[in-house]
């Protein structure tokens, strides 16, 4: 007869984990979607054919959300 092998116990995340991670990830979209918005307003502002302002804001906006991330993350 086989023996049942015991189960390596399994680490449960606590509720203030998940609320931890859910907000960073709103927070991030939160970041990125403000930025893009801005440089379609500030495109729309000055009048411009090619969104200039919406391109370098959006890439600014995942960089600074990237790192915003990174931050809060490595604290832990």
């Amino acid at each position: 007869m086989e023996e049942p092998k015991p189960q390596s116990p399994k680490k449960k995340q606590s509720p203030t984990d998940l609320l931890k991670y859910s907000a960073m990830g709103l927070q991030m979209a939160a970041i990125m979607g403000g930025s893009t918005f801005l440089g379609h307003k500030l495109d729309g502002w000055m009048a411009l054919k090619f969104p200039v302002f919406t391109l370098l804001l959006a890439i600014s906006g995942v960089f600074a959300a990237l790192w915003y991330f990174i931050r809060d993350f490595l604290k832990k």
